[in-house]
């Protein structure tokens, strides 16, 4: 067990010199690629069967006069077409990169079994040096599973190839038994190095196509959030606002906005000055996301102003989110290098109406609560 764990860890060792180690990618890597290596199987296991068949014309010109022989390798082949029109018929249907796996390497392992059997029935002084080396490669550079799993396949084809050609083969020159065996080990260098070659380029490719997607989404993502408060910009405020309005009106679900506003926010620049007031404005921002649900949308309005969009949600319910956003802030004052900044917000809540054309007339609503409760004292909430 220690031995093969070890001999794994060499393996590893030696393939990261060539392969790029996508490591938690791995998995993902291996799945967006499925389906790509399902038409590719499917084909590659098109062509065998269809070549393995017509190989009956050289078993005719083997066998000719051994009608019985013939015969049973013809049924041999259909029955090798049967069992590889099934596979392909299970990896049509499989979704499961695990399944895919195991259903080709036992189709290389069956179908690499039947080529060594067939060697068996050729004639003592007949080599197949061309065929093998065409085989070894095609396992090689065509199999999509593990790599590891290829070099097992191709090494223990090779191993049967030759020790059929070494000890069961008679009157076979030793110049071609020297070249069989040469060519042998030459497939599987060109094989190995060109396996590796393709499975670089498609890690590499798969890699800077993750990298790029990453780089896309970051940007989208900075375009959506306002940079000082951490919160979303206005227009993607509206843009979230706009199609949480139209479900509204589609299925009559409750929909509420809260207008969340500092108080006296510009004396606290122009006592502190407009670094405080920064800190401040961010402070309130995550203070209040901490307070809303994954379902609600929080954005910034402009200055001092923010928008908390509640699907979902009734007047009473927003009204208790609400009060808790205006107490906890209340009662959390910023301190900048030791000096203890306090501030109120005031708040505005309206509930979206049948009778409402767009959202903005639900913000119009919520925006006069705003200034009622300013005019009211400020530090409060007033929904309709």
């Amino acid at each position: 067990m220690i031995r093969n764990q070890s001999s794994m860890e060499l393996f590893r060792k030696f393939t990261s010199q060539f392969l790029i180690d996508l490591r938690e990618l791995e998995g993902d890597y291996r799945v967006s690629n499925l389906q790509s290596d399902k038409q590719h199987s499917i084909l590659t296991l098109v062509v065998a069967a269809i070549g393995i068949f017509f190989m009956f014309r050289v078993d005719m010109l083997l066998f000719g006069n051994n009608p019985d022989l013939l015969w049973r390798m013809v049924f041999y082949r259909g029955c090798f077409v049967l069992f590889t029109a099934l596979v392909i018929y299970a990896v049509i249907k499989t979704e499961k990169v695990r399944v895919f796996d195991r259903l080709i390497f036992g189709w290389l392992s069956v179908t690499l079994f039947v080529v060594l059997l067939f060697n068996f029935t050729r004639p003592a002084n007949y080599l197949s040096t061309t065929f093998d080396i065409i085989v070894i490669f095609a396992v090689y550079v065509l199999s999509p599973i593990k790599l590891k799993d290829n070099i097992f396949l191709a090494i223990s084809f090779s191993i049967g190839t030759v020790y059929i050609d070494l000890f069961l083969k008679s009157g076979v020159s030793p110049v071609a038994l020297n070249v069989a065996v040469a060519s042998q080990i030459i497939v599987h260098v060109l094989g190995l190095e060109a396996a590796l070659q393709l499975q670089s380029y498609r890690r590499r490719s798969y890699k800077a196509y993750i990298e790029e997607k990453d780089a896309r989404e970051m940007v989208a993502y900075l375009a959506n959030i306002d940079p000082l408060t951490k919160s979303l910009t206005r227009r993607h405020f509206f843009s979230m606002a706009e199609s949480e309005f139209q479900r509204f009106k589609r299925y009559h679900r409750p929909l509420s906005v809260l207008i969340i506003d500092a108080d006296h926010f510009k004396n606290i620049n122009d006592t502190h000055g407009h670094h405080a007031g920064d800190i401040v404005l961010r402070s309130l921002s995550l203070s209040a996301m901490e307070q809303k649900r994954a379902q609600d949308t929080f954005g910034r309005l402009g200055g001092e102003e923010f928008g908390l969009l509640m699907p979902e949600t009734t007047l009473e319910q927003a009204h208790v989110v609400a009060e808790r956003i205006q107490k906890t802030w209340e009662q959390s004052p910023v301190n900048l290098d030791g000096e203890l900044i306090h501030s109120t917000v005031s708040i505005g809540l309206a509930e979206a109406l049948p009778e409402d054309r767009s959202f903005d007339e639900v913000l119009r609503r919520a925006d006069q609560m705003l200034y009622k409760a300013k005019d009211a004292g400020r530090n409060r909430v007033v929904m309709e």
